[in-house]
């Protein structure tokens, strides 16, 4: 064999579980494939012109340890920065406007709903929980609780902002299984949501956590995992195949060449991944292949202060479909991360695209940045031409978890029993976000170790 292990994929589960793999067993015992010429997959960053501009995740929530512990082993400590306590504050667009997202009692006087659509919300209290357990997807889920205006608004501009993705087509169980427990566990959100405040002694909205990232953005992680890795990380090069050998698998690579290890741990997107076993396990295949994925488009821009009136006091906002926008929203970075500008500037994010208008994707880049300078600044009271522009494009950006999902999860831990030490990992199955990359590595390393062992 040539190594003890393979990780195919330089994203940042890739990074994460051949980092402790590497500690488990050794460097020179394992060795990571990305087919890019760079680490981190979507995660990265640059700096242009005193701006720093991540490609796609601004950050992550300081609530997984296991993040946490991974960066200090990498020195990132003293780099890390959390956002400015505007981030609270968080806007929707409706009817021409932004409605800031207030917490009773203010949230009665807001114009966001109706008054019809606050009155149905209100009675969330008195919905019966749900019997069974046939699948809902989000929009089905919400507006059962809190009611369709609700739901298509306020969950509707949520789902875009997180996913990208359509409510009415993706799973609640595996997008948002914490409110799905918590129905279970209380019998209703509001219930749950007085009893954590209780627990707690906190806000319960949304998750617990500060968002946060590094000196240089969030693509500090990666490029300093990847440093770390060293000569154990090979660049510009691509895996085609994997097929079963006595004592492990064979990876066959783009450039004719074929490398060999015990366990291979696939970290690759999930279409990618499905053409990697195609011939190993057709059924994982498939359900690979099955996992859709929405494109979106990231538009970086860059104003001086003075030629913004708006206050930008806030995280940004989100646009649910059925307005009079094409944007999904904007993140006030500048606000959330002052270094992220230069001083007596400001940095604003806008994604465009989405599961629901994918033709947003395929605008040229001056037709891009044209649809958002358009739109974005009427609305903010922007008066000029923006000092700096870029657009980072991801045609398969995000995975969508839709109606289904379960079966597709299944079958990779089918794969995964037939196939002992071949490990799916990555962000296609079950979370989105950084942390959740971390946890899936981990969870991938527990099981390559325990194998070998």
């Amino acid at each position: 064999m040539d190594k003890e292990v393979i990780v195919i994929g330089g994203g940042v589960s890739g990074l994460c579980a051949a980092h402790y793999l590497a500690i488990s067993l050794g460097k020179a015992s394992l060795v990571t494939l990305e087919t890019g010429p760079g680490p981190g997959g979507t995660t990265g960053s640059d700096s242009v012109d005193g701006y720093i501009l991540d490609w796609g995740s601004n950050g992550f929530l300081d609530r997984e340890p296991l993040t946490a512990s991974w960066a200090e082993e990498l020195g990132l400590a003293p780099d890390t920065i959390k956002a400015n306590t505007a981030a609270a504050k968080r806007f929707i667009y409706r009817n021409g406007k932004l409605h800031q997202v207030r917490m009773p009692p203010g949230f009665f006087l807001s114009p966001l709903l109706s008054v019809r659509g606050r009155l149905r919300l209100c009675c969330e209290p008195l919905i019966p929980q749900i019997k069974g357990d046939s699948p809902e997807s989000i929009f089905e889920f919400a507006s059962r609780r809190i009611g369709r205006e609700a739901a298509r608004i306020m969950v509707g501009a949520m789902v875009l902002g997180i996913y990208g993705g359509d409510a009415h087509q993706l799973s609640m169980a595996h997008c948002f299984p914490r409110m799905v427990r918590m129905e279970q566990e209380y019998g209703g959100l509001f219930k749950a949501l007085m009893a954590i405040r209780k627990n707690r002694k906190a806000s319960p909205m949304g998750p617990p956590g500060t968002l946060t990232t590094y000196k240089g953005g969030i693509g500090a992680l990666p490029m300093r995992a990847a440093t770390a890795l060293g000569d154990a990380m090979l660049y510009n090069t691509s895996a085609t195949a994997i097929r079963p050998i006595e004592g492990g698998y064979a990876v066959s690579l783009a450039d004719g060449e074929t490398l060999s290890a015990r366990a291979v741990v696939v970290a690759t997107p999930a279409h990618a991944a499905a053409g990697l076993v195609r011939g190993l396990h057709p059924p994982a295949a498939r359900a690979l292949a099955d996992i859709p994925y929405a494109g979106l488009t990231v538009a970086c821009l860059g104003y001086p202060r003075d030629a913004v009136r708006h206050d930008l006091d806030g995280f940004g906002f989100l646009v649910p479909r059925g307005q009079d926008l094409r944007l999904l929203g904007c993140i006030w970075t500048s606000t959330l991360f002052p270094f992220q500008a230069p001083r007596g500037s400001v940095l604003l994010r806008v994604m465009l695209g989405g599961a629901p208008d994918p033709d947003a994707n395929l605008l040229s880049d001056e037709a891009a940045v044209n649809l958002v300078r358009r739109e974005l600044e009427p609305l903010l009271g922007i008066t000029g031409a923006p000092e700096l522009a870029r657009l980072y494009r991801h045609p398969r950006g995000i995975p969508q978890y839709t109606l289904g999902h379960e079966a597709r999860l299944d079958a990779l831990d089918k794969a995964e029993t037939a196939c002992p030490g071949l490990v799916f990992t990555g962000n296609a199955y079950r979370g989105i976000g950084l942390n959740d990359c971390v946890v899936a590595a981990h969870r991938a390393v527990e099981a390559v170790v325990k194998y070998l062992n």
